[in-house]
């Protein structure tokens, strides 16, 4: 036998947040600053052709 004694990694029994998956502490069960990203719609990409006008070309 060996002298080493083998522990299996603890899992933490706390709650992880839906949005970053870390640990979470509050009793809501989501992080107050992941709850604002959440509940902010999400951003628009903006398309060239929105940013910059088109030019007329006339003679």
């Amino acid at each position: 036998m060996s002298s080493q004694s083998y522990r299996a990694p603890v899992q933490s029994e706390r709650a992880r947040c839906p949005v970053c998956q870390q640990t979470v502490y509050s009793p809501a069960g989501i992080h107050p600053q992941c709850a604002v990203k959440q509940s902010e719609p999400p951003k628009a990409k903006r398309v060239e052709s929105e940013v910059a006008p088109s030019v007329d070309e006339t003679p």
